[in-house]
């Protein structure tokens, strides 16, 4: 965890570096600060979400607890139905009681969820643990995402989320690492033991961790705001307060005239976004074995997937930072599309690494670029209600996911109809993006 870290520190002070060679001002300390924490905080969400497919074929297996199929498709949407909650909620939350507060609150339960989860006797206690954790999980990511985008020059805003956002898939890999390393000496309990230490952490993100200026400034917080910009030396680009329209410092004003059809489709592609990453996420290692993939094998698919993510996620974020977001979406979705109906086929090895590896950032890694096009069409007052809402209704994908792979592997119905039903998802994502409409918020990148 500290080598991710500092690696995303270094790749944070190049850029700083590059910025200062062509005469942009230097990117502040703070923001260097809000993204390493932030991404940390996005890394124990991915870590806590692949966990479980990485203990899955373990739970199936008559050794262990023996679910079936359709029981573990179920377990698997618990989480991510506490998910749909906790992002629903979360993303307003953010905008009433702060940011800071939110990631705080989420990262406490759902370390708390992941203790009991590693001590749960039955598979319903285990359910439920899940779910709950789930709720924690779900307020991370609008907080997060918010408070990450306020504090990045607006230059490089998509760049500095799709850093904050890659820790998901660096949690993945984690998770997954964890799987090949202490899954056979130490139990699949092992590894939601490692997932609870995060709440360690806690005093260190009171101590360090700013709340959003923009938020303060809209919540009549001046002095706080006042004291934060003093204190960090941040420039006019941070601290200028926004000039919104109308009702646009409301969360409600997502649904209004202005940012109606940007929800509703943002809501669609995050449908079919979840059921991509947490379908396969879940599934993959247990598709593969079903394949005839041996267990270590199996989890090697799901570290491939996720590290792809990582790095294909921040080029499809600099790539996107210089052409239209919803055509670079586009384009990945369809290449990803391609590669998952692909892998139905069996080729050797080495090309079947390339597919998952493609697969790995067309899903995970498109969502980062997406996520940060959800900052860029709103403002400051509705961004984090925005990711929030979009999010949430996205849960909807992700509960659906493992339950429907579960239901197909119950049916017999052979691992490639799992393929082709991921690759049509891919295929209507990368259609329904194209209509978003092309206006930018009152404070988007230009």
């Amino acid at each position: 965890m500290k080598a991710h870290v500092e690696e995303t520190f270094e790749i944070l002070e190049e850029e700083k570096s590059q910025a200062n060679k062509v005469g942009i001002k230097s990117i502040s300390k703070v923001t260097i600060l809000v993204t390493i924490i932030c991404w940390f905080t996005i890394f124990v969400e991915g870590y806590d979400l692949v966990v479980y497919g990485v203990v899955l074929p373990v739970l199936m297996d008559p050794s262990g607890w023996g679910l079936t199929a359709t029981q573990a498709g179920a377990m698997g949407s618990y989480a991510l139905l506490g998910m749909f909650l906790g992002s629903s909620i979360g993303g307003f939350l953010c905008d009433k009681i702060g940011r800071k507060t939110i990631i705080i609150a989420s990262i406490a339960l759902m370390s708390i969820m992941m203790v009991l989860t590693a001590l749960a006797p039955t598979p319903e206690l285990f359910a439920i643990y899940r779910f709950l954790a789930g709720l924690g999980i779900g307020g991370i990511v609008p907080s997060a995402s918010a408070l990450t985008t306020e504090y990045s020059p607006a230059k490089y805003r998509s760049f500095f989320f799709v850093i904050m956002y890659s820790g998901f898939a660096v949690g993945g890999v984690a998770a997954a690492l964890s799987g090949v390393f202490f899954i056979e000496n130490f139990g699949w309990r092992s590894l939601f033991w490692l997932g609870a230490t995060p709440i360690l952490f806690i005093p260190f993100f009171i101590k360090y961790l700013p709340e959003s200026i923009k938020f303060l400034q809209a919540n009549n917080q001046q002095v706080k705001a006042k004291r934060l910009i003093e204190k960090y030396r941040l420039p006019d680009e941070f601290v200028k307060e926004e000039q919104s329209e109308g009702t646009a410092n409301e969360s409600a004003s997502i649904f209004s005239k202005r940012y109606l059809v940007s929800t509703i489709l943002f809501s669609i592609v995050y449908i079919g976004a979840f059921l991509l990453i947490y379908g396969m996420n879940t599934w993959l290692p247990q598709i593969m074995k079903e394949a005839g993939y041996p267990m270590n094998s199996s989890l090697l698919f799901l570290l491939v997937f996720n590290l792809s993510a990582v790095v294909g996620g921040i080029i499809a974020g600099r790539v996107a930072d210089r052409l239209q977001p919803k055509k670079v979406i586009s384009f990945i979705y369809f290449l990803a599309a391609i590669s998952i109906l692909l892998l139905s086929i069996k080729f050797n090895i080495v090309v079947l690494y390339i597919l998952i590896a493609i697969t790995g950032f067309g899903t995970t890694g498109t969502t980062f670029v997406l996520a940060s096009y959800v900052m860029r069409q709103y403002n400051d007052q509705n961004r984090a209600s925005a990711l929030g809402i979009a999010s949430a209704i996205g849960r909807f994908g992700a509960i659906a996911g493992p339950l429907l792979v579960g239901i197909l592997m119950g049916m017999n119905a052979g691992y490639e109809i799992n393929f082709y039903l991921f690759g049509v998802v891919a295929i209507l994502a990368s259609l329904v993006i194209l209509f978003m409409p092309s206006f930018k918020s009152v404070n988007a990148t230009k």
